[in-house]
């Protein structure tokens, strides 16, 4: 009977070092490309729908833009980890202008609420985990409760719980005040944005090319890929209760990209760039040891099969 680890400590202690150093290796152009070939094809896909609309093809146009900018938000998410660029400035700002704002968040507040939920995962001290307390993050749950979560979602709604995530106030290192100069230059962005549009009578194409996905498939894909992290792994300790989910093409494109499912990776090595998770997973899984102590689902819809009740 092989024994199971409980820690990332324990993990990264039997793993050597020399394994995964060159992992760790940022690239500088990889990290900055990303951001600007999700807008080329945010753009594309947009102009496409412009050119040839259809009632009929819009949905998947909606879903298709709304994991464009998930994606976004995970480019966000590495830059919290500084896997977007070694310059500092660079990694920041490109953040916030191209993937935070755009998403509604603010880098600078995500990163101290991020990296707590890293430093305290899975504990009162995680923010993240403080934010799904409520019956609606209890997994296992029955089919039906899901379902209607997944309306919510797909109404709007789903925005106040991400607003809800982003606003948790239990935080065990104190926030720094946000500057007044950078809430002028959030606001102004904002301002210049829909002036834009409007200025040039293109309020619908804001509305059905960005609103719409974003305030539907985006928070749909981010409920389904919050929920495939953490919940319903049984039988861990705090610090690996967290599920590493295996996909094809067709999830990456539309539910989960920039390898955001290999979850587990992630929190072990969280220097480790997006790009290099899946050759981390692969190193981890020639350990047997390792292997038996680490969640894996082969699926989405493996997933689904472990956190919901019929």
């Amino acid at each position: 009977m092989v024994s199971n680890l409980n820690t990332t400590k324990e993990i990264r202690k039997i793993i050597p070092h020399s394994k995964v150093l060159e992992l760790h290796t940022v690239s500088e152009w990889r990290g900055i490309l990303s951001i600007f070939l999700e807008w080329i094809l945010i753009v594309a896909c947009t102009l496409f729908s412009e050119t040839y609309f259809s009632w009929y093809l819009y949905p998947v146009v909606v879903m298709f833009l709304g994991a464009r900018y998930l994606a976004l938000g995970l480019i966000m998410h590495e830059s919290v980890h500084n896997l977007v660029s070694k310059n500092n400035f660079i990694n920041d700002w490109l953040s916030e202008i191209f993937c935070s704002w755009p998403m509604l968040i603010s880098m600078r507040s995500y990163k101290i609420k991020h990296l707590a939920h890293h430093a305290w995962l899975n504990t009162d001290d995680d923010p993240d985990f403080v934010s799904k307390s409520d019956e609606n993050w209890q997994y296992p749950m029955m089919k039906s409760k899901f379902i209607k979560i997944l309306i919510t979602q797909l109404s709007g709604l789903g925005i106040f719980e991400m607003l809800k995530v982003m606003s948790s106030s239990k935080m065990k290192v104190k926030k720094p005040k946000t500057p007044l100069w950078y809430h002028l230059m959030r606001i102004s962005f904002y301002i210049i944005i829909v002036g834009l549009f409007i200025y040039f009578d293109k309020i619908l194409i804001l509305v059905l090319y960005w609103l719409i996905p974003f305030f539907t498939w985006t928070q749909i894909a981010n409920r389904l890929r919050r929920v495939a992290e953490h919940s319903a792994v049984e039988g861990k300790s705090h610090d690996l209760q967290t599920r590493t989910t295996k996909h094809g093409i067709i999830a990456r494109i539309f539910l989960s990209p920039k390898f955001i499912s290999y979850h587990n990776e992630h929190h072990i090595y969280p220097g480790i760039p997006c790009y290099n998770l899946r050759k981390a997973h692969n190193i981890l899984n020639e350990d047997e040891i390792v292997r038996n102590s680490l969640h894996v689902s082969n699926s989405y819809y493996e997933v689904y099969k472990e956190c919901i009740l019929n």
